[in-house]
């Protein structure tokens, strides 16, 4: 892959389990389009209000960040990232 900066988010939010997510992530939209053929649109489909379909740069995979139940503040840098 090509290594590239990107705005990196780190977000912790309440999963409808209860426990809690800390999750690093680069939203869809700046995800380079070579790499997904628009993944995000059909799971975004299917999400409530306050979800964004995000890419988790630690599992590598496409998953949703709620929105609704963040805890403290979403945090973002500039990060290299190899897809």
């Amino acid at each position: 892959g090509i290594m590239s900066t990107y705005v990196v988010y780190t977000g912790t939010f309440t999963k409808q389990d209860g426990t809690t997510r800390t999750m690093r992530f680069i939203r869809s939209r700046d995800v380079p389009k070579s790499q997904f053929k628009n993944p995000a649109s059909t799971m975004s489909r299917n999400l409530r209000e306050g979800y964004e379909v995000v890419y988790d740069i630690e599992r590598r995979g496409f998953r949703a960040f709620n929105w609704n139940s963040t805890i403290g503040e979403v945090t973002s840098q500039e990060t290299n990232f190899d897809f």
